[in-house]
């Protein structure tokens, strides 16, 4: 009987950037788990709301493309760092400007974007070079599971201080606490040491690319997978806010789906390989189908909490394979380009996907908005992770000759 290999740690680096990313997430999570019922309550306009994400993922792409070209001569660091910088400068403006924020929200998506951008582009490539493929699960499990331990206590706290405090003031609190949780990021990141480039990243040719089928699972995942996520990300929380009208009730339930995916982290952590994936990726989208499916067809308080309970259990699950299979895929594409090159081509489709979504749902809410859209969209999206699973099964059976090929 052969025994298990023990798991090697993390490097130093990779322990750095594991909380550094673990602080962006936690900022994220402080500040965007309710910017879209603040920007509804402040605005009641869905279609300017749109309008202000479409600008920040084509910011994003912009940014994307800057740091193609500036990563050779200068440092990867700066552009992380300049990411925060940005981010803390979007939720900063937000503070400053309170309700007049109102009239500059596609300007002020020009700042959320490149602040996503710089920080995702420097963020993907320090991961590919601080970690090796058989780390990359464990890294991004415990990411998620950290991010997730933060996110028990940070959602309840914010309903109750939103609830706590009179008009919009409470968002503002928690705006300004994101941005101090930003700059201890940045602080932390000075730990790490520079990354030297001499070779170039080649995004446009592999855009190109027709024939390759490990570029065009990549690329038809990140795509789909931008697309869900946008519109479950613009749609989700407003349509909590719908239901139950309660901020504080809507953040004890944010927390509490943050608890169950802190078990469910460590659980996929621990039993998740590249054996499994295709498994664990079937049961995620099943469960995610019946999640935000029945949300959508019932569109009540009860299956609302069985929603942030499923999805508690799933999210992390469809996370880490996400992220993992963006890394597997890209590292077998080859074609004449790297491992970076495909990493960082991979945001652009995943940029579209957005962008995509956001306009179908602007073009949809411009004549048929309403409660009964949202529900139309969310049923919509309760499907895609099993057409995902589909489709890629069969563009390559994901990839299950090629790791038992490299395992055995």
């Amino acid at each position: 009987m052969k025994k298990k290999k023990k798991r090697e740690p993390l490097s130093r680096d990779a322990k750095i950037l594991l909380m550094v990313g673990i602080l962006f997430l936690s900022g994220m999570t402080i500040a965007a788990t309710f910017v879209n019922v603040y920007l509804i309550r402040l605005t009641d306009n869905m279609g300017l709301m749109i309008l202000q994400n479409v600008s920040n993922y084509i910011a994003l792409l912009g940014s994307f493309l800057f740091g193609t070209y500036y990563v050779k001569k200068g440092s990867i660091l700066t552009l992380l760092k300049v990411g925060i910088v940005s981010s803390v400068i979007y939720y900063s403006l937000i503070l400053l400007l309170q309700a007049e924020a109102s009239k500059y929200l596609i300007y002020l998506g020009i700042f959320n974007g490149i602040g996503m951008g710089m920080y995702y582009f420097a963020f993907n490539i320090l991961v590919g070079k601080f970690t090796g493929e058989k780390h990359r699960a464990t890294f991004f499990s415990y990411q998620t599971s950290f991010s997730y331990i933060f996110g028990v206590v940070a959602p309840m706290i914010s309903g109750a201080v939103i609830v706590r405090y009179s008009e919009l003031t409470g968002y503002y609190i928690l705006f300004a606490f994101s941005v101090i949780v930003y700059i201890l990021a940045i602080i932390i990141s000075c730990l790490l040491k520079n990354v030297k480039f001499d070779e170039e990243y080649h995004v446009l040719p592999i855009l190109k690319l027709r024939h390759n089928k490990y570029w065009n699972a990549n690329r038809y995942y990140n795509f789909s997978f931008g697309l869900r996520e946008a519109i479950y990300g613009q749609i989700f929380m407003v349509f909590a806010y719908i239901i139950l009208n309660n901020e504080q009730i809507i953040g004890n339930l944010n927390s509490a789906m943050s608890l169950i995916g802190v078990l469910s982290s460590i659980f996929i952590a621990s039993k998740f390989t590249l054996e499994n994936q295709k498994k664990y990726h079937l049961w995620a989208s099943i469960i995610y189908l019946i999640s935000i499916g029945t949300l959508a067809i019932v569109a009540k308080p009860w299956s609302l909490v069985m929603c942030f309970i499923l999805n508690g259990v799933i999210l992390c699950w469809n996370s880490v394979i996400f992220q993992t299979m963006k890394y597997q895929l890209s590292s077998r594409a080859k074609d004449g380009f790297n491992d970076g090159d495909y990493i960082i081509a991979c945001e652009f489709p995943t940029a579209a996907g957005r962008i995509s979504g956001l306009l179908i749902f602007y073009g949809l809410n411009y004549f048929y908005g309403g409660f009964n859209l949202y529900r139309g969209l969310l049923l919509a999206v309760s499907l895609g992770l099993l057409i995902d699973h589909f489709v890629i099964d069969r563009k390559l059976h994901w990839m299950e000759d090629e790791i038992i090929r490299e395992t055995s």
